[in-house]
């Protein structure tokens, strides 16, 4: 069973949009529209991650982030913040006053669900990584860190094996650049950086991956789609 997902998002369009995509990709969801109902929400049950909006009603949510970091049993709790803000200095502030992620409206809802998986893996709330992953003629082995394409070995540089093991862990998803570089080069977000890297990255994969690298497909004006 997937993790149970509090969502806090005042706009009833948003919040239904979230619930349908969580619920399409197998999580438990919960949800409220202000920070007094997401504060009785947590008290009953704290979830494995949640996704909090900084506009809402009766508080800003960044002042109830700062609120549940001063709790010992919700200090680890995975947080999304979720705004229309998209300054840099917005987003550094939601990171600095405890939010593990940040993704600013409007955004596409495969990078939604990537982010919650992604940071559910990296805190431990989900299982560990399959050892071995694989789509058409690509396999990738974690442990060994070795690429092979038609049973074919396929010499990849660390970065490149990185890339690419995280884009068939989120096949079939839309990944910015911007998601890219904040998860494959750990990068933070909210800092003024070039995506060419990541542009140089893919091509020389696909060339590496011959045939097999038309797996790869570019999502025009987002990023990057691996398709399974």
């Amino acid at each position: 069973m997937k993790a149970q997902i509090l969502v806090v998002e005042d706009q009833t369009a948003t919040l239904d949009l979230i619930c349908d995509v969580l619920r399409g990709a197998g999580f438990e969801v919960q949800q409220a529209q202000s920070v007094a109902k997401a504060r009785d929400s947590i008290q009953k049950a704290t979830p494995e991650l949640m996704i909090l909006d900084r506009g809402l009603p009766d508080a800003d949510g960044l002042d109830f982030l700062r609120e549940l970091r001063k709790e010992s049993k919700w200090a680890e709790l995975p947080v999304i913040i979720l705004t229309a803000r998209k300054a840099v200095e917005e987003r550094v502030m939601g990171l600095r006053g405890g939010a593990d992620d940040y993704l600013a409206k409007p955004f596409h809802t495969e990078e939604l669900i990537a982010r919650v998986e992604t940071l559910l893996r990296r805190t431990g709330k989900s299982p560990a990584p399959p050892p071995v992953q694989s789509v058409g003629d690509l396999r990738l082995e974690l442990e060994s860190r070795r690429a092979f394409s038609k049973s074919a070995e396929v010499k990849l540089s660390a970065k490149e094996f990185d890339l690419l093991w995280f884009m068939l862990s989120n096949r079939n998803r839309v990944l910015t650049r911007d998601f890219l570089l904040q998860h494959v080069w750990g990068y933070e977000e909210g800092l003024e950086l070039t995506t060419k890297v990541v542009d140089v990255t893919v091509s020389h994969l696909r060339e590496k991956l011959g045939a097999g690298g038309a797996v790869i497909a570019a999502v025009r004006g987002f990023g990057y789609r691996l398709d399974a």
